[in-house]
């Protein structure tokens, strides 16, 4: 009886093992399928299919990755399928293609097996390069569709690939004499724009930086890719060559919003306050109904005052504190609802009273009648000032009632008028905004 169960588990193991094939097998099979597909396309549609499922089994086994004509055939696969989708998409728009990367994946195919051929023997070669041309010139407008919808999509990484890809493929086929869509120049430069512009979307500054370099060399004259480049050189570190950048930029385009804002913040990052009030008041001269402007611009005065302050140069500090409550209340005038021009105001009004703190200190133990006159002065100074910002902290926070900062404020401002209760409501609510 063992006898008998062992020999029924060995058939069994054997029959097993003679079913299975190999990846040359699976990749012979998956040919016929698309032998037998391009035969009639329309009623074959699943031989296809079954194609591919046959070429990602075949694919696993490493002599046929090794092997360039098992290349071809995958990128013929592809080809074959991209084709397909395309023409389904074309006869019905609300098709969405089962396999999105089908143009890409030909067309690394085909590079592969070229690479693959220079090291194989004669035969391959000619094999290869016999239809390695027109393979990828059918392959360049499906990559570009495929890249374009997926950066419509806002994919930027697999846009990139596509693009990149068929700049490969332009070389490539200049190298083989061969024509490309990319001759005509205004496409080439299309295309080198939209993978500088991808890549920097896609937060790829590595990639995006040789494109954006290429376009400028070339005199482009969008004021993005200066911005772009600008902000790519920032983001790697290289502060000579984003600084140079930003002021080609300013230079070449000199009315571009964008670009004056990014000089701004570029002020602002470096501390060079007083740098900026040119600049934020041609933005200003631009926009005139820009709030963030204008709002950059009080907090820019708002700094410059308490800086002043610091100094010992009240007079200044005046002078600049002025000039921001100036400008926070022209734009309250046209945006009273505006949430940071708000809390902007009371701030401001705030910061100024905090100034006030060193004196008010400094006498707190001087009990003379001259030294009391004074801590009464500055006290009701400071309070005066924290009356000022009390109704824009509050009209802040009845428009956003979660803001940290603005509930900060009330609670050290009813701490200091001594209304204890109101200072207690506002930490309370602080408590459980953190707690959150």
């Amino acid at each position: 009886m063992k006898k008998t169960v062992l020999g029924i588990l060995i058939l069994f193991v054997a029959t097993n093992f003679s079913i299975a094939q190999s990846g040359a097998d699976n990749l012979k099979s998956a040919s016929k399928m698309l032998a037998k597909f391009n035969k009639d396309p329309f009623s074959n549609g699943a031989m296809l299919d079954e194609a591919q499922s046959l070429l990602i089994s075949a694919f696993e086994d490493d002599a046929v990755k090794a092997n360039a004509l098992s290349w071809m055939t995958r990128g013929e696969i592809y080809k074959s399928l991209a084709e397909s989708q395309t023409n389904i998409k074309l006869l019905k728009p609300e098709y969405v293609p089962a396999e999105k990367m089908a143009s890409f994946f030909a067309t690394e195919s085909y590079l592969k097996a070229n690479e693959l051929a220079k090291s194989a023997d004669a035969k391959t070669q000619k094999k290869v390069n016999k239809s390695l041309g027109n393979s990828l010139k059918t392959l360049e407008g499906q990559l570009n569709n495929y890249g374009v919808g997926y950066y419509q999509e806002e994919n930027y990484t697999v846009a990139l690939k596509h693009f990149e890809i068929e700049l490969v493929v332009f070389d490539l086929l200049k190298s083989m004499g061969e024509e490309s869509r990319l001759d005509d120049q205004t496409l080439y430069d299309e295309k080198i724009y939209f993978s500088g512009v991808t890549a920097k979307l896609g937060n790829d500054c590595d990639s995006a930086i040789p494109y954006l370099g290429k376009l400028i060399e070339a005199g482009s004259d969008e004021a993005v890719i200066y911005q772009f480049l600008y902000e790519c050189y920032a983001e790697i570190g290289d502060e000579e060559k984003s600084t140079m950048i930003l002021q080609d930029g300013r230079s070449k385009f000199p009315d571009d919003a964008s670009l004056l804002f990014s000089e701004i913040n570029y002020f602002l990052k470096r501390g060079e306050l007083e740098k900026m009030i040119d600049n934020l008041k041609s933005a200003l001269d631009k926009e005139p109904n820009n709030v963030s402007v204008i709002t950059t611009l009080g907090q820019v005065y708002d700094q410059l005052s308490v800086s002043a302050a610091a100094d010992g140069n009240e007079a200044k500090s005046e002078e600049f504190y002025n000039s921001a409550s100036e400008y926070y209340g022209n734009a309250l005038n046209k945006n009273p609802d505006n949430f940071d021009l708000n809390y902007s105001m009371g701030a401001l009004h705030y910061n100024r009273a905090a100034t006030l703190t060193d004196d008010l200190n400094s006498l707190a133990d001087d009990f003379t009648s001259a030294g009391q006159k004074k801590y009464d002065a500055i006290k009701d100074q400071m309070a005066g000032y924290f009356d000022q910002a009390l109704p824009y902290f509050l009209k802040a926070d009845g428009i956003d009632g979660k803001d940290r900062n603005t509930l900060i404020a009330l609670k050290e401002i009813f701490a200091r008028k001594d209304d204890f209760e109101g200072s207690e409501k506002y930490k309370l609510r602080l408590e459980a905004l953190e707690a959150q």
